[in-house]
């Protein structure tokens, strides 16, 4: 006789087992149903459902077999369990692995065996559906099939059962979580109101009381609409009431979380809460039926973080003033002399060249032009740091363009090694603010954003620079990367004073802060984007300056987006078509197809067929499932294709196309038609 081995998950099997708590139970009519219907479609004596514990088989039911259990190492199923198969014994006096198994030689004395695994969801075979008989006997296919569905409706009221006690237990264990809960309510620290669909208030707690100056009764029956509440923003203005997170949740079934408002108490007292609210659904609920509110009182908070803002201001004052003023004294005075000598070449080489100067003339005033360039750069990145020195000024209007660029120029050294820098920044109306505050706030996201990433694959990792005008007027200019995001409850702690989650030694926790702190100072708002594994968006959002007149209507340059793997032919349309038109080109498919999928707009987009990685087709397929419009505006730019693919595609198509060579003249009169 052949002992069934173990398979290699035993201990865990066993722990599956037993998690369901079926063994050692009474007879259930649900399982003595399934015997009983397998051994009437396969015409056998017994049928049986045996689960194999550690040192026997107990038969969870059993049709034709008084027997309730009997040893694991003479049990057949045992040996299901090891292989994780099936097994079927047509005569079991003929197989030399149960011709002398006591089961065979002794009661009940069984000659046929067919036996299916009981796999559970996770994997695990706790044992078999399996069917007896005392003669020898083949089952047909269709037999098999039969036994095997009946194995798997096992399986199914096995974990049917297994949730049953669990419901079982977690009532018994809700109604002791309620009491608790209660008493919870009342002793809670934190403020708790709950709110019917309505928003009427239906219940508060004691500390709610407290911290709102107000008594349950005279809060009772008030919603959050009620004139009588006297709310603002950090920036003093209302908090309507329809603008409440309670209302929102209510209206809109979404969570809000940490929403700052100001509440004057009945005493005049001004206090500072966090607020945030939970809808209330039920499963077969469209709209929350309530919402639960709690807040706490952050007074504090506020009052620690102005004193950071007051230290961060003088930490500011002390390293970046210190250093910019050494590098502006210890490095314009001999850039001017480079600049200068550079320039003095430049103007000699071209006057001794004349009109025909010959190919080594050429190639010196090329040279000294990168020189000069490079020099010029210096002078770029000395006038940032210097303007982050200088005191706040007054807020004045200002064209975002030039604190993105003196912003992109400080951060560049921090980016470069970590990541692709993809601007896609175009004109926007005039903002009130101080060039160097904002410069400061653009740096700190581009170097956050860059310190994100935990590794260096720069074909992989990419900080996206955009900018433009939301629908209120408001100019945005957001930062945006797709690194490993920030998780959930960490995120509305990161503008925190003093907060960080870089290692020891390498922040302050200020960063995120300071720019708030900033821009809020300008009466913007600094808000950030995030899912964990995709990347983060860090959004500046800036009042437009005012006018005194209505200000023309400034007619916005298209956007075009320029795809080929060519460098030469992107760089030529991007020269031809600069002057006219916001221009975005990228050598790879790909990172087109990324830009548009994050929302990226553009009215044009010249796109080459033959390509790598995404062809021309595939990179409009892509786009037209998720942007069907754009997709419209594709002009294809051609070889003069010959693969059929191509032709088909392209008669399949009503795009523009243009073929090589082509005159920028032409493309120029595209984007006029296309856009």
């Amino acid at each position: 006789m052949k002992k069934p081995g173990l398979p290699a998950d035993e201990a865990a099997r066993l722990e599956a087992l037993r998690s369901y708590r079926v063994l050692d139970t009474a007879a259930e009519p649900s399982f003595d149903a399934l015997t009983r219907l397998a051994a009437e479609i396969l015409e056998v004596p017994i049928a049986l459902v045996s689960l194999i514990d550690a040192d026997r088989q107990w038969f969870k039911s059993r049709y034709g077999l008084q027997t309730a259990s009997t040893p694991r190492d003479i049990s057949f199923c045992g040996h299901v369990v090891q292989t994780g198969t099936p097994l079927m014994v047509s005569d079991a006096l003929d197989d030399s692995r149960f011709h002398d198994n006591p089961l065979v030689t002794g009661e009940p004395r069984i000659r046929f065996y067919a036996g299916q695994p009981l796999r559970t969801p996770d994997g695990f075979v706790l044992g078999t559906l399996c069917a007896l008989d005392l003669k020898p006997r083949q089952l047909t296919p269709r037999q098999l099939e039969l036994l095997s569905l009946l194995a798997g409706q096992v399986v199914n009221e096995l974990e049917a059962r297994r949730e049953r006690l669990q419901l079982a237990t977690e009532r018994s264990a809700a109604l002791e979580t309620a009491e608790r809960l209660e008493a919870l309510f009342e002793g809670m620290a934190e403020g708790v109101a709950v709110q019917a669909a309505s928003g009427t208030i239906t219940r508060v707690n004691p500390a709610a009381e407290r911290i709102l100056g107000l008594t349950a009764d005279q809060m009772s029956g008030r919603t959050s609409m009620d004139p009588l509440w006297r709310s603002v923003h950090e920036d003093g203005t209302a908090f309507l009431g329809d603008t409440h997170p309670a209302m929102v949740a209510l209206r809109t079934g979404v969570a809000q979380r940490n929403v700052v408002m100001g509440v004057h108490k009945p005493s005049g007292e001004l206090t500072w809460i966090s607020i945030t609210a939970l809808p209330l659904r039920r499963a077969d609920e469209a709209a929350p039926h309530a919402a639960m509110t709690t807040f706490h009182d952050i007074t504090d908070i506020k009052a620690a973080q102005a004193a950071a803002d007051r230290l961060s201001r003088q930490e500011r004052l002390v390293t970046t003033g210190t250093l910019a003023a050494g590098i502006g004294h210890e490095i314009n005075n001999p850039l001017a002399v480079v600049l200068g000598n550079v320039d003095f070449l430049l103007e000699e080489l071209r006057s001794i060249a004349g009109s025909s100067p010959s190919a080594r003339m050429l190639e010196l005033i090329s040279v000294l032009g990168e020189t000069r360039g490079g020099a010029d750069r210096i002078r770029k990145i000395v006038k940032g740091l210097r303007s982050l020195a200088h005191e706040e000024a007054e807020p004045v209007p200002i064209d975002v363009t030039a604190a993105i660029e003196t912003s992109v120029n400080l951060a560049q050294h921090e980016i470069r090694h970590k990541a692709r820098l993809v601007r896609v920044v175009g004109p926007t109306p005039l903002v009130m603010a101080d060039e160097s505050r904002l410069s400061q706030v653009l740096v700190n996201l581009l170097v956050n954003a860059a310190q994100a990433f935990t590794t260096n694959d720069i074909d992989y990792n990419q900080i996206t620079l955009t900018n433009g005008v939301r629908a209120d007027g408001r100019v945005f200019l957001s930062v945006g990367d797709n690194g490993p995001g920030i998780s959930p409850d960490l995120l509305h702690r990161i503008f925190d004073p003093f907060f960080t989650t870089k290692p020891v030694g390498r922040g302050t926790g200020l960063g995120l802060s300071i720019s708030q702190s900033l821009v809020a100072a300008l009466g913007g708002e600094l808000s950030v984007e995030s899912t964990v594994g995709r990347g983060s968006t860090f959004h500046v959002l800036l009042p437009a300056a005012p006018t005194e007149a209505p200000a023309p209507e400034v007619k916005q340059l298209p956007r075009v987006l320029v795809v080929d793997d060519e460098p030469t032919i992107v760089n030529s349309i991007r020269r031809g078509l600069m002057k006219e038109c916001h221009v975005v080109a990228v050598n790879d498919s790909r990172e087109a197809l990324a830009l548009i999928e994050r929302g990226a707009r553009f009215d044009v987009v010249f796109c080459d067929l033959m390509m790598p990685h995404l062809s021309g087709a595939a990179l409009y397929d892509r786009v037209k499932a998720f942007d069907p419009r754009l997709a419209e505006r594709f002009v294809f730019i051609t070889g003069g294709a010959t693969e059929s693919p191509v032709q088909g595609f392209l008669a399949a198509v009503p795009n523009e196309r243009v073929e090589k060579p082509f005159q920028l003249e032409h493309l120029r009169d595209l984007v006029r038609r296309v856009s």
